[in-house]
């Protein structure tokens, strides 16, 4: 069997509902290492995000992060690639933020700020542990080192003035009630890809895994893609198979087993 790489997105994917990896899911990445194959989680998440995973974020062999725009190799914590927002682009999105009295989520690294606090922010940053800075003015960032943006509470009006003013920019729906906003021509697809030519491992030996919309473009491409039984039916239609299990129900671990016996070898 030749060498594998699996692109596997995290929420509704491989983690529950409760955003933990189950004991069956760790130990499935831990065989797939063993057997010389690679593991990469591939997530909007950004990396304070990664915290509610704890230590179980590091069983996968690289993060792709901010849809696609960083990869992280896992078992030393070196960044191989990270897109970030230009500067003018970032200063422009934080003013208009700002001056509007809308929640923009800004990230870089493990720093996290918002333009406006709300309740639902401080509650999900009392889970992870960490609560982020609220600025109000791009002069209180480094804009220059900023790898994406994200909005919830005030998602339309964010994403109506990307659309009609920020050419560098795009945005995904992540999940329900959130866009995440990066630059132009980032995307998880490329992040994939990008990784795969770094590894020397060919298209028809990538296979992706995921369960959303901003899932459907790395299972179309990939030599093949699997959606999860609670995936949305659009990425169900765009899958090469769908697991019996659902993210609560260890479907990480399903993949990789059918994985290791061989089912999505190419002719």
């Amino acid at each position: 069997m030749k060498r594998k790489l699996l692109a596997m997105d995290l929420d509704g994917t491989a983690v529950s509902d409760d955003y933990s990896l189950s004991k069956a899911s760790e130990d499935a990445f831990a065989l797939a290492r063993r057997c010389g194959h690679v593991t990469a989680f591939v997530s909007g998440r950004r990396d304070v995000d990664m915290l509610s995973l704890k230590d179980a974020q590091w069983c996968a062999d690289y993060h792709i992060l901010n849809n696609g725009g960083k990869i992280i190799r896992c078992r030393d914590r070196k960044i191989i690639m990270n897109d970030c927002i230009g500067r003018e682009t970032a200063v422009q999105m934080i003013r208009f933020a700002s001056a509007n009295d809308l929640q923009l989520h800004i990230v870089s690294g493990m720093t996290w700020q918002v333009t406006k606090m709300t309740e639902g922010t401080l509650q999900y940053a009392r889970q992870l542990g960490v609560i982020p800075e609220v600025i109000h003015s791009p002069e209180e960032t480094d804009c220059g080192r900023i790898e994406g943006f994200m909005a919830t509470a005030d998602l339309e009006p964010v994403a109506a003035y990307i659309d009609k003013e920020m050419p560098d920019l795009m945005y995904v729906h992540s999940e329900p009630g959130t866009i995440d906003i990066m630059k132009k021509g980032v995307s998880k697809w490329n992040g994939i890809a990008a990784l795969a030519e770094l590894l020397g491992i060919e298209r028809k030996d990538i296979i992706t895994a995921g369960n959303y919309y901003n899932d459907i473009e790395m299972i179309e491409k990939a030599g093949t893609g699997i959606a999860v039984a609670n995936a949305v039916d659009r990425v169900k239609e765009a899958a090469d198979y769908v697991t019996e299990h659902d993210n609560n129900h260890d479907a990480a671990a399903e993949i990789i087993d059918l994985m290791l016996k061989g089912v999505f070898d190419s002719e």
